[in-house]
């Protein structure tokens, strides 16, 4: 029997180290293409968003300490998302779940689209996106991922997030050329929500026909083949079919316990700890940013625009180059990196504060943001992916969770800080700018010493031992 049950282990380990070669090379140039058209897509729909928001909020709502609060409740609903995300995934398989989400951006676009002129309305379309966003995050990533392998994830990260970019950079364009024009009211803004929601339904028609989903294929077949091992060498099907019954009501009742399992790897806690330390940090400086440079600094639906085209330009010219660093000497050197660029942007951020009429010093910060994101998003992917198959989906949702939870209460502090000061609103938006300078040293630290993968405690070392 223990020979017998090395030979069942030696099956499993080989298919799972098969796992890349269950796609067919049709199958896998479809869904980069695919995954890649929708991004490019999706990064014009979400930079609609991205700019016209806080726009469209002060239009209805001064308060910036409302502002907070709507994102931190945000951020909670995002936790519930990353929750739920993982739940499906193995419940109806990633693709499946990755076409609710899509469908789910397109239903909270809608509220824009009628104009309310209640907050409550935007309030609940926010939570909406907030959860369709934390719900499409790892199904998408860890498709793109298993389908590109692990020699090319973090390349093949950065060309799909490439196009995302320019799908940003054409919107902003087209945005900051309108609004050079035209005044925008939220009449005018509703119309580019109209086009995001549009876009949202094609993603979700592109997806339905063109992408396959690699796990639930390679689920599928690795627990057919164990099923039929385990029946031969029990050479008991009927008792077989019994104890996976009771097995799956085991998993069932043990979910939520399940996250908690995730974080008795030391390398898993301690990955989500540094995300959660970096998201609370991020959080407060960037809680009210937009809206305190639109409602005091003379940032309207123009120069906003015109910021987030720079950042995006800068991205696009700085993402392959990351993806493959990521790939070439790993996650944690651009993820350190990353967070010396951001605070980059945070100093030339508080230097623009002084001088307001210089709006090339915001230009450079745009510039040292976009090569922070660039380095960022290959990076996360690679690190929260550094797993074996089927643990992708528990430990990237763990840590997203951790991360999430992070952003929980920034947005709120950083409104309450700067509604503080109602007659120094500088000293109100500099206060959460000098936590996050700070912060950054802390930051730089931490990923620093933080390690590339976990230690190699998998299948192979236990037969190896055994």
């Amino acid at each position: 029997m223990v020979a017998k049950k090395k030979d069942k282990d030696f099956l499993m380990l080989t298919r799972e180290d098969e796992l890349d070669e269950q796609l067919t090379a049709i199958q896998r140039r479809r869904n980069i293409i695919t995954l890649s058209v929708s991004t490019l897509f999706a990064g014009s729909a979400n930079a609609i968003h991205f700019i016209l928001y806080a726009p469209y909020f002060q239009d209805i709502e001064t308060s910036q300490t409302l502002f907070g609060i709507i994102g931190t409740v945000a951020s909670i609903v995002s936790v519930i998302g990353l929750i739920t995300s993982d739940y499906l995934n193995n419940l109806i398989g990633f693709k499946r779940v990755l076409l609710v989400g899509q469908l789910l951006v397109a239903a909270s676009f809608l509220f824009f689209i009628f104009r309310p002129n209640r907050i409550f309305w935007i309030a609940i379309a926010v939570m909406i996106l907030s959860f369709a966003y934390s719900l499409n995050e790892s199904p998408a990533n860890i498709i793109l991922t298993e389908t590109a392998g692990e020699k090319q994830k973090g390349k093949i990260s950065s060309l799909t997030a490439l196009f995302g970019r320019i799908g940003e950079i054409i919107v902003s364009v087209i945005i900051t050329a309108v609004a050079t024009i035209i005044i925008f009211s939220n009449v005018e803004r509703s119309w580019f929500y109209i086009f995001a929601a549009s876009i949202y339904i094609i993603i979700f028609v592109l997806m339905f026909f063109f992408i396959t989903d690699p796990i639930k294929k390679n689920q599928k077949e690795i627990v057919v083949e164990e099923d039929y091992q385990e029946a031969i060498l029990d050479e008991d099907v009927e008792n077989k079919h019994i104890e996976n019954n009771s097995r799956t009501a085991k998993k069932s009742r043990g979910f939520l316990r399940s996250f908690v399992e995730t974080f008795k790897d030391k390398w898993v806690l301690r990955v989500a700890l540094t995300f959660f330390a970096d998201a609370f940090l991020w959080s407060i400086g960037l809680g009210i940013h937009w809206s305190a440079l639109n409602a005091d600094f003379g940032f309207e639906d123009d120069k906003i625009s015109l910021m987030i085209l720079i950042t995006s330009i800068t991205v696009l010219i700085a993402m392959l180059p990351s993806g493959w660093l990521v790939d070439k000497i790993g996650a944690k050197h651009l993820l350190y990196t990353s967070e010396f660029c951001g605070l980059i942007w945070v100093s030339l951020v508080v230097v623009y504060i002084f001088y307001p009429t210089n709006l090339w010093i915001m230009i450079l910060a745009r510039i040292a943001i976009g090569l922070s994101i660039a380095l960022w998003i290959p990076s996360t992917i690679a690190l929260f992916t550094n797993v074996e198959v089927k643990r992708k989906s528990k430990v990237y949702n763990s840590i997203a969770i951790f991360r999430t939870i992070g952003w929980i209460p920034g947005a709120m502090i950083a409104g309450l800080i700067y509604d503080a000061f109602p007659h120094n609103h500088i000293t109100g938006f500099l206060t959460p700018m000098f936590i996050l300078l700070v912060g950054q040293f802390l930051l730089i630290f931490l990923f620093i010493k933080l390690p590339n993968k976990p230690p190699q405690n998998n299948l192979k070392s236990e037969i190896s031992t055994g």
